[in-house]
């Protein structure tokens, strides 16, 4: 007898309790917010980001929430006012997506504690965006794009063996391009190869070279922000004149031969990983700057379009072939 009225005792605390929580209001699960200021055509790594930071519990709508209203532009103006509204959201971190906005998102968290996660960005150290790689400082970490220019500069040569020179298009007002490409005279020479590099203004400019380039000449298009809208045009020539043409661009992939570049959907799940580790509590300046993974794609549809063959062991080392 004692042992039941014990039980309905205890029975009659937990329902007590229960009826209490129910009162008082149930403790509801963290929510976050994130901002987003990304370049043009970096769509890919805000969705491979979305995807992992799914797959480590942040559901979007439920207990994240993504304030993303477009790419920016090349306006300075209109980039600072969107970073001062991402600011005034009260959101948890920045992610920035390129090297434009990162540029723009450290300068005017400077004086804040607000965390800010780059995917990707460029020699993060030389451009001052952290202290060092293994030991940012600050609030600020990502994701390092390394230069792929001399390892596509190579494939492009075991891809086109014939090419006798190597047409290089980048804007001058590029500080990434010109940082990408100041290795490639060296990397030429030591391949036997005449490298053109040429500075474009603008995308007539772009389309006239490749229009004047000689049937033995081949084209490697790199970063070059400024020359991205014109990027697919340019790629289409290239195939209608039957000029090969690689890129160590992410963005390039239609009409290219072949890309050696960064993955930008892995790379999005390399930052996802780092903010869930900053919502844990991390100091993103105590979170070493990861570096992006670069992957070999061969488009043999192109290779087709132009007349070329692309040897079997060629294709055996891309990660990736579009037939």
């Amino acid at each position: 007898m004692q042992h039941r009225s014990r039980l309905q005792f205890v029975s009659l605390l937990v329902i007590t309790g229960l009826l209490l929580a129910a009162c008082s209001g149930a403790p509801k699960p963290k929510t976050y917010i994130i901002g987003v200021a990304s370049e043009p055509r970096l769509d890919t790594v805000l969705d491979g980001f979305k995807a992992k930071m799914t797959e480590l519990g942040y559901v979007e709508g439920e207990n994240i929430t993504y304030i993303y209203r477009g790419e920016l532009g090349t306006d300075v103006q209109e980039n600072e006012a969107e970073i001062e509204y991402l600011m005034g959201q009260k959101a948890n971190l920045l992610l920035t997506l390129g090297q434009t906005p990162t540029v723009a998102v450290k300068k005017a968290v400077e004086d804040t504690n607000m965390p800010v996660v780059f995917a990707p960005a460029m020699n993060p150290v030389e451009n001052e965006l952290v202290a060092n790689i293994s030991h940012p400082g600050s609030n600020i970490t990502g994701i390092q794009v390394v230069s792929t220019n001399p390892k596509a500069l190579e494939w492009l040569l075991k891809i086109v063996p014939d090419a006798r020179q190597v047409y290089i298009p980048y804007h001058p007002a590029d500080r990434a391009a010109l940082m990408s490409i100041k290795s490639l005279p060296d990397v030429a020479v030591q391949l036997g190869i005449e490298l053109i590099l040429d500075e474009v203004s603008d995308r007539d400019e772009e389309l006239a070279a490749i229009k004047a380039l000689p049937k033995d000449a081949a084209i490697l298009f790199t970063i070059s922000p400024s020359l991205n809208a014109s990027l697919d045009e340019a790629l289409k020539l290239a195939v209608e004149l039957c000029i090969p043409a690689g890129a160590s661009n992410s963005l390039a992939q239609d009409k290219m031969l072949f890309n050696y570049s960064t993955d930008l959907t892995q790379t999005g799940k390399q930052a996802a990983v780092l903010v869930d580790k900053i919502f844990d509590g991390i100091k993103p300046g105590d979170l070493p700057v990861e570096t992006a993974e670069s992957l070999l794609t061969i488009n043999l549809r192109t290779a087709e379009a132009i007349d070329l063959d692309i040897p079997e062991e060629i294709l055996h080392h891309a990660q990736k072939i579009i037939r």
